[in-house]
């Protein structure tokens, strides 16, 4: 694995390892560039975050979930990674697959959020009956990949974060119906298969949820240094309360996270974040609400994350205005924060590199 890939594969890596060699962690906000609250440019060019800061996130997260109507269609969701990427940001690619038992045999919904039934992860791996089905739709990353080229035809490269949070239990990838050793198999064989179809403009994630107890714990599903570039979590602030000890167990987490990185030679990432309030007084929200949010919580995050050498944060998408994660305007009560968060010089914000692949 990793031999062939595009020479942009690399550059990408060596500029995630310089900014973590500088201290700098650079900013990232999943569908920044075409799903917003404040915006109505949705081509990659405009973001919640540039609309309160001035600033593109450094790096912003788009799914698979944009290929087939959920979150989008694929030729709109290529135009968007073109433009971010001529803006010097760098795009990962997560998958919220949907679950293969369900449609017939060459049909899937493009969505089925917790829907973990009929042993899935085993039955689409080789000699499984829903193996076809499955690789149907990593020919649709293929052919995602293929389209996502730059200005002079060269492939745009990305970071791929399949089966994510794979230790909890609420996709049909994790660790109640797959067992270590299953995952990892299914991991190296996505992998295998999307470079048998060309895809040479991937690096690869390894991301399971937070919080990180120890070394054996983290990497117990790690798919192997040949198959790896970048590892990280997926951490919420669930439910947040004064004392609660959220920010000390995100330290140690990053702490660790960060010690195995250096002994396997990847690149260190907080791959999710954001602070999920869940509910109010007034309505049910998922990610910030309107009032009552942690006080500084995004200077404090700031302060935790800029005292470890990971390469970018992740914060999660501002799908509407009861499910966000940033703020999307200066009148809610923690957008002061948030811009004094960005504005420190251990955060960094587009262009994270130039024309020519190289770090700012």
């Amino acid at each position: 694995m990793k031999d062939g890939r595009q020479r942009s594969v690399n550059e990408m890596l060596d500029v995630l390892r310089n900014y973590t060699d500088r201290s700098v962690v650079l900013l990232g906000h999943q569908n920044a560039g075409h799903i917003g609250v404040a915006i109505d440019v949705k081509d990659g060019t405009d973001s919640d975050i540039k609309r309160l800061t001035g600033k593109m996130p450094a790096v912003v997260g788009v799914d698979t979930l944009s290929f087939l109507g959920y979150e989008g269609r694929m030729n709109d969701l290529i135009k968007v990674v073109k433009n971010l990427h001529k803006q010097g940001i760098i795009v990962t690619l997560s998958s919220h697959m949907p679950n293969f038992t369900m449609g017939g045999p060459d049909t899937y919904y493009d969505y089925s959020p917790n829907n973990t039934l009929g042993n899935c992860g085993r039955r689409i791996m080789p000699g499984g009956d829903l193996n076809d089905k499955f690789n149907h739709f990593l020919d649709l990353i293929a052919e995602f990949a293929e389209a996502c080229v730059d200005i002079k035809g060269e492939p745009i490269p990305m970071i791929f974060r399949p089966f994510h949070e794979c230790n909890g239990d609420w996709f049909w990838w994790g660790s109640p119906y797959l067992t270590d050793k299953e995952y990892i198999s299914l991991y190296r064989y996505t992998v295998s298969y999307l470079e048998a179809c060309g895809v040479t403009s991937f690096a690869y994630c390894y991301s399971p949820n937070g919080p990180v107890t120890g070394e054996s714990q983290f990497m117990a599903r790690y798919p192997g240094d040949d198959a790896v570039d970048v590892i990280g979590f997926d951490y919420y602030h669930d439910r947040p309360s004064e004392g609660d000890g959220f920010f000390t167990s995100l330290d140690t987490s990053l702490g660790i996270l960060c010690r195995v990185a250096e002994s396997h030679n990847v690149i260190p990432a907080l791959t999710e974040i954001g602070a999920r309030l869940l509910d109010s007084s007034v309505d049910y929200y998922e990610g910030l609400a309107p009032s009552g949010n942690p006080e500084h919580w995004f200077t404090d995050l700031g302060k935790i994350v800029t005292g470890h050498r990971i390469a970018y944060l992740l914060f999660w998408a501002n799908f509407s205005s009861i499910q966000y994660w940033v703020p999307y305007d200066r009148s809610h009560e923690l957008a002061e924060d948030f811009i004094a968060m960005v504005s420190d010089k251990g955060i960094g914000t587009a262009p994270a590199f130039d024309n020519e692949g190289c770090m700012i």
